[in-house]
């Protein structure tokens, strides 16, 4: 009966997943950063499909938006300046940022930290505090920003590393990438723009190994649900689910949510085993485990999905009841003239 509710949640929480990129969530306001334009970098309610909200490490000290392919930084390097985007530039200390005690993202070399703002400056700002206000996670997890850190990807063969963001055909890029070759190898420039032909193939990345979890009958004796967990993806990640049984046969439409799990709804005759894997290009990790259904497990099977039908109208009603509720008290605020006041908060 659990195991269809959590899935049930899960597929209403699903999430864009890009390789390293991330969405930079301050836990006490529940909000996002959002980087309206180059000059404007506020917060707003978490959207991980949002591409104005997703930012990726392109070195060890800058952040990049992915939206304006510009990085991170601040008008000035002291206390309360406004944090914009900025061409990204590895010699500007006003874009080089470091992690420290976990949650804190400070300008780094000065005692200055990534804040949420306030009313009277909503933008995004540097602030000497080290309150809820300047604490930062990766949107979806308990991990801090440098937990997906920059890794140097690649080297030609003059021993250059990627360089972070580059240009190839009129296109910015944040990382390895296999466009423009035929052999799906990863490749990046080494300068800023590739018209230089300075360039270099990616090292390969070790794709982390899958768990799985298989949960019973959700809608008749043949339906089960498939859950595996990759760890994390990449550039060239792949993720299928294998079925081995009276018909063997791989799956790749899965539906996918933060932290890369995807979902496999399958139709079989048991017994069966499946097997997550995780591909990235030749690199492959499998673990399996052997799902087995018997007539004798029907009835069980029966009376799960009895309670489980159960608990989703409960579910149902207490959600209509929520939004009357909701409807009748944005009436009686209209029937009413308040003035509201308010104190701002220590950051």
């Amino acid at each position: 009966m659990m195991n269809l509710l959590y899935i049930l949640l899960l597929v209403l929480w699903s999430a864009f997943n890009s390789t390293s990129s991330f969405l930079i969530y301050n836990k006490d306001h529940n909000k996002c950063v959002y980087a309206a334009s180059a000059t404007v970098v506020l917060t707003a309610p978490c959207d991980a499909s949002f591409t104005a909200q997703r930012f990726q490490w392109i070195s060890s000290s800058r952040i990049i938006s992915l939206a304006f392919s510009l990085c991170l930084g601040v008008e000035k390097i002291e206390d309360r300046s406004k944090v914009i985007l900025l061409p990204c530039n590895e010699s500007n200390p006003r874009q080089t940022w470091d992690c420290k005690d976990e949650t804190l993202l400070v300008l780094k070399g000065h005692p200055l930290h990534l804040n949420y703002g306030d009313y009277d400056e909503p933008n995004v700002m540097l602030f000497t505090g080290t309150g809820d206000w300047s604490r930062w996670l990766i949107y979806g997890t308990d991990e801090n920003l440098c937990s997906r850190g920059y890794q140097e990807m690649a080297s030609n063969p003059n021993g250059k590393p990627c360089y972070f963001p580059f240009k190839f055909n009129g296109d910015v890029y944040a990382e390895c990438t296999v466009d423009g070759r035929g052999d799906g190898q990863l490749w990046c420039a080494t300068e800023n723009d590739f018209e230089k032909e300075e360039w270099g193939f990616c090292h390969p990345i070790n794709a982390p190994e899958p768990n799985i979890r298989v949960y019973g009958q959700v809608q008749d004796r043949e339906h089960v649900i498939v859950m595996c967990s990759f760890g994390r993806s990449f550039f060239e990640s792949y993720f299928q689910l294998s079925v081995e049984g009276e018909h063997n046969y791989t799956l790749i439409n899965a539906l996918c949510y933060s932290d890369e799990e995807c979902v496999f709804d399958v139709k079989v005759s048991p017994p069966v085993s499946f097997t997550c894997v995780h591909e990235i290009n030749s690199a492959v990790n499998r673990r399996s485990e052997t799902y087995t259904y018997s007539p004798s497990d029907f009835a069980e099977d029966q009376h799960e999905k009895g309670e489980s039908l159960f608990y989703i109208g409960l579910f149902s009603g207490i959600a209509v009841g929520l939004v009357i509720m909701t409807v009748a008290i944005i009436i009686r605020s209209k029937a009413k003239s308040s003035v509201i006041t308010g104190t701002y908060n220590t950051m």
